[in-house]
C-alpha cells in the first residue's frame, strides 16, 4: 500500500515538473502585461483577458542522446484576445518548461490600428521567435481572429433572438388575456 502511494506521488511530481499548464501560462502573461508600462500606455489600464484561448503543446517525451535517455522540454504556444480601456489586442505567448521552471520565450501583442497594418509589440522575444515552428503562432492566430469576429455576429444574433422571444411572450400574454376576457363574458351571459 505504501509503495503504491509512493509511486503515485512520484508520478504526480514528474508530471507536474514536466507538463505545461496553459492556465498558468495565461496568468503569467497577464501579470507581465499588466506590469508593462509600455503596453499599459498604448492599450490603457486595466488589461483584461477573455475565456477565448487557443493553445498548442509540443515537445516532451523521452529521447536518446549519446546513448543516455533524456526528457525533452515541453512547449506551449498560447494566443488570446486582450482588452484595455483604450484598445484591444491579441496576445501571443510561447513558454518552454525547463527543469521544472517556466521559461517565457515570446510575449507579443498585436494591436489593430485604424490606419495601416497591425502594430506588434514585443515584451519578450522578437520577430524570429514569432516565426518559429513555421509560423505556428500565426497559424493559431487566424482561427482566434475568426472566433473574435464571430463573437460580434453571435451577440447580434442573441439580441435578435431575445427581441423575438420578448415579442412571442407579449403575444402569449395578450392571447391569455383575451381568453380570460372571453371566458368572463361567457360566464356573465350564462
Amino acid at each position: 500500500m505504501i509503495t503504491s502511494c509512493s509511486c503515485h506521488v512520484k508520478g504526480l511530481y514528474v508530471r507536474a515538473r514536466f507538463t505545461v499548464n496553459p492556465d498558468t501560462v495565461y496568468r503569467m502573461a497577464m501579470r507581465r502585461l499588466n506590469t508593462s508600462a509600455g503596453i499599459l500606455e498604448v492599450m490603457g489600464a486595466p488589461l483584461t483577458g477573455t475565456d477565448l484561448r487557443a493553445f498548442v503543446m509540443s515537445g516532451g517525451g523521452i529521447t536518446l542522446k549519446d546513448f543516455h535517455p533524456r526528457l525533452r522540454s515541453k512547449r506551449c504556444f498560447l494566443i488570446f484576445p486582450i482588452h484595455g480601456s483604450e484598445r484591444k489586442g491579441l496576445v501571443s505567448v510561447e513558454v518552454k518548461k525547463k527543469k521544472g521552471q517556466y521559461d517565457m520565450k515570446l510575449l507579443a501583442v498585436d494591436i489593430p490600428m485604424a490606419s495601416g497594418p497591425d502594430q506588434r509589440l514585443f515584451l519578450i522575444g522578437d520577430e524570429e521567435e514569432y516565426r518559429i515552428g513555421g509560423g505556428l503562432i500565426s497559424e493559431l492566430r487566424d482561427p482566434v481572429i475568426r472566433a473574435m469576429a464571430a463573437t460580434k455576429e453571435f451577440e447580434d444574433r442573441d439580441e435578435m433572438e431575445d427581441e423575438e422571444d420578448a415579442a412571442r411572450e407579449l403575444q402569449e400574454e395578450e392571447r391569455k388575456r383575451r381568453e380570460e376576457i372571453e371566458k368572463l363574458e361567457r360566464n356573465e351571459s350564462q
